[in-house]
């Protein structure tokens, strides 16, 4: 019964947690968008945020914990990027896959709810 019970738990795994780290790409577009509404000096946020994805192309443990712990948590690339591999190889905990899954629905309440405040905000250019 544990055989046919990881069978299909991986990539069910897997699955959540890819969805996730496309939820969690949104929310920062979300972010740059709102941030734009509100300011005109946004054009290198979008970078920031592409290069911050570059520090995911290695595993979060490469580095140290105060880096580990700020990719992981206040800038969720660690998120993105490491937990679909760690589900793949059976090493991420149920308790981080529900914690991330809790992480990238409140991380998009909070984005929209930061978007509907910048829309209130807009002053059109034109006018």
């Amino acid at each position: 019964m544990n055989s046919a019970n990881s069978t299909w738990r991986k990539p069910v795994e897997v699955l959540i947690l890819v969805i996730n780290a496309l939820v969690i790409a949104l929310v920062f577009h979300i972010l740059v968008l709102a941030i734009g509404i509100l300011t005109t000096e946004v054009d290198n946020l979008i970078w920031v945020y592409r290069d911050a994805t570059n520090m995911g192309r290695v595993p979060v443990d490469v580095y140290r914990e105060p880096v580990r712990g700020l990719i992981t948590f206040i800038i969720p690339i660690g998120i993105m990027m490491s937990f679909p591999v760690k589900a793949l190889l059976g090493v991420l905990p149920l308790g981080l896959i529900l914690f991330s899954i809790g992480f990238s629905i409140s991380f998009l309440l909070i984005s929209l709810w930061f978007w509907r405040f910048a829309l209130s905000r807009y002053a059109s250019a034109s006018s």
